[in-house]
């Protein structure tokens, strides 16, 4: 068995063309340094926060396994439980008010078919866009699932689309107001809102209410269904609405909070970080804000929210010991620490250089403790953040270190000239940590011994 630490940069990535610039050598002059003398290379990352990142992690999965699921029964919708009790509830003097949580186009065929089902009820059917992306770059697919359900849909028409952060605010008077009156930003053609959006880089998740068509305003007959694929609180909203028309007992594709009637329950994964340790003989320490601890473990054992001994945690909410840092490479008797380091937990750019210069020193510290103690240390990210932040008081700049993540490895084994780096994605980067630890994991890694005539080649 082989100790490793992974250091995680979460919220740092390379950055993208069109990027406000902040990385450069003299902001991080050890993290340069480690990029130009060990083996480095960048690796794919479609993660946008800690949840989705250990999600991809731990269980290989880009996307809530809660899609697999479903396309593996969206043609069933009408075999469901609650789903006939939720039909059984549409009243025919009313509408049918459906929230449809898009994150990926692979789910339009899954509303098609609900629709199917609901329209043998009720014809007056209004689907309202929530819009759960963290990534600008998803418009042009929001865009075409719009244009696609305009077109393709004749008993349905889109409402309101809204992101999902105007949903769980306290104060909702905006939204209902649009709601029940149908007051408010209105767009016929979505090209030029959408044009908009992007060239105000605002997150799809932030976007505020605008409508489309006229007829949805909100009455005490309409009934509700919440087409999600992941969970999300909803109890001030469906607090809300409640409120209004008195009814109790809404239904949701997957469970959330302020639903009484989900259709599914969250599937479990059969791959898992706990999983991957067992097999290897290991265990895991993480060091991570308390906060996140509870979200972070229920990935980690492969969607369940159960403790495992394979799998510790140390909360960081005092920012990271040295000391303690060093006891615990040092002493402990983990086979992979893992270091959560947060970068992207700020609102303008002097405090993003600030967070980056400190993140800086801190690497240099486990590097040098690691060098000394002849320990494997691998840097690198989950996932790269895309925000806006201000530059002063007067500018704002998008910072984009999205969709690619840098991967460094330090251990004297794996130098430059018998080894290199191949292609992957944060998961290959967890099973070449598994196969570090212990080489009789199989499966694939990043790390390559280089030929006879790679060496050639390279030299």
């Amino acid at each position: 068995m082989k100790k490793t630490v992974l250091f995680l940069m979460n919220g740092f990535g390379i950055e993208q063309a069109g990027s406000y610039n902040i990385y450069s050598s003299k902001l991080m002059p050890n993290l340069d340094s480690y990029t130009k003398n060990y083996l480095f290379t960048s690796i794919e990352s479609k993660a946008y926060d800690l949840a989705s990142g250990y999600r991809t992690f731990s269980t290989a999965s880009e996307l809530p396994l809660s899609y697999s699921l479903i396309d593996n029964y969206y043609t069933k919708f009408n075999e469901n439980k609650n789903l006939n009790f939720y039909l059984n509830s549409i009243r025919p003097e009313g509408k049918v008010q459906l929230f449809w949580f898009y994150e990926n186009e692979k789910s339009l065929e899954h509303i098609k078919n609900f629709w199917n089902c609901i329209k043998t009820k009720n014809t007056k059917i209004f689907l309202h866009l929530v819009l759960t992306s963290h990534n600008t770059n998803n418009y042009k697919e929001i865009e075409k699932i719009i244009t696609k359900i305009s077109y393709d849909f004749k008993d349905i028409k889109i409402g309101i689309v809204v992101g999902i952060k105007s949903l769980q605010v306290n104060n909702l008077t905006p939204f209902m107001n649009m709601f029940q009156n149908e007051v408010g930003e209105k767009w016929k053609e979505v090209t030029k809102k959408i044009s908009y959006l992007v060239s105000s880089k605002t997150q799809p998740q932030d976007v505020k209410e605008f409508y489309m068509n006229e007829g949805f305003k909100f009455d005490v007959n309409d009934s509700f269904f919440f087409f999600n694929y992941e969970f999300f609180d909803m109890t001030k909203f469906i607090s809300t609405i409640s409120s209004i028309n008195n009814i109790k007992d809404y239904c949701s594709l997957f469970e959330m909070n302020g639903t009484k009637y989900p259709m599914f329950a969250y599937p479990s994964s059969g791959v898992s970080m706990d999983a991957s340790l067992k097999k290897i003989g290991a265990k895991s320490l993480i060091l991570l804000s308390s906060d996140k601890i509870k979200q972070v473990n229920y990935y980690c054992n492969g969607l369940q929210n159960i403790v495992s001994d394979n799998i510790n945690f140390t909360k960081t909410d005092d920012g990271i010991n040295p000391n303690y840092l060093k006891a615990v490479i040092r002493d402990s008797d983990y086979d992979l620490i893992i270091i959560n380091y947060q970068v992207d937990n700020i609102t303008t750019v002097p405090e993003l250089t600030e967070k980056l210069s400190k993140l800086d020193v801190m690497l240099k510290f486990v590097h040098d403790l690691c060098v000394e103690m002849k320990i494997s240390l691998v840097i690198s990210s989950l996932y790269g953040m895309q925000k806006e932040i201000a530059v002063d008081n007067f500018v704002k700049a998008n910072v984009d270190f999205s969709l690619k993540v840098p991967f460094i490895v330090i251990d004297p084994v794996f130098n430059k000239a018998n080894n290199f780096l191949g292609f992957g994605n944060i998961y290959t980067l967890a099973n070449t940590l598994y196969t570090n630890i212990n080489p009789k994991n199989d499966g694939e890694v990043l790390i390559r011994k280089k030929s006879f005539v790679t060496k050639m080649i390279k030299k």
